[in-house]
């Protein structure tokens, strides 16, 4: 199997894996539902309320993350929206989980409901910042990947002016691009390091 057929059955295993733990979810859910009706427990029928209330932000979040799964499997021009979709999907995730914190804060009468919404001021925003910057810092900074060659079936160019008319791929292309962003990035590095 070629490294393309690689990176499309990974990519159907980011689908399947990403549908399969939504699916997991709902049941869970469900099953988590039946619970909290049968049970006289305050707190957990609470939680239970909670997540039934949430359940589309999780599913949205979870289908961006999956999204962003897919994207990163792919080679270099086309895994350039994955990081946006984490982005936004961490975004979500946060507010999720200072939803939970608001609700075991109502519950118990913690008194942080005001620090909570100073927090989201200043969360969301970084969160999508530094989850957009850690993932285009993960494309770029990977080095160029070879496929491997097959000796027996190479054309060998007669002459130079062959070897000149051949156009350059877009492997090559995106290779060299993400080369020269890579290069940037660490010059960057050390000069500041050197400060």
């Amino acid at each position: 199997m070629n490294n393309n057929g690689c990176r499309e059955s990974s990519a159907i295993k980011a689908l399947i894996s990403g549908l399969i733990g939504i699916l997991f979810f709902l049941i869970f859910l469900i099953i988590l539902g039946y619970i909290a009706d049968n049970v006289s427990w305050p707190l957990f029928s609470g939680f239970v309320d909670l997540l039934y209330a949430n359940a589309a932000l999780i599913i949205i979040f979870s289908v961006l993350f999956m999204f962003g799964e897919i994207f990163a499997t792919f080679r270099f021009p086309f895994n350039l929206p994955f990081p946006l979709f984490n982005a936004i999907a961490s975004v979500l995730l946060v507010s999720f989980i200072l939803a939970v914190m608001a609700f075991i804060d109502s519950f118990y009468s913690l008194g942080i409901s005001p620090t909570l919404q100073f927090v989201k001021l200043i969360l969301y925003p970084l969160t999508f910042i530094v989850v957009l910057i850690t993932g285009y810092l993960s494309i770029f900074s990977k080095p160029e990947e070879k496929p491997p060659e097959d000796t027996s079936t190479v054309p060998t160019p007669s002459n130079k002016e062959e070897e000149r008319k051949t156009s350059p791929s877009w492997e090559e292309i995106g290779g060299e691009f993400r080369q020269a962003v890579y290069d940037l990035v660490h010059r960057i590095r050390d000069e500041l390091n050197l400060k």
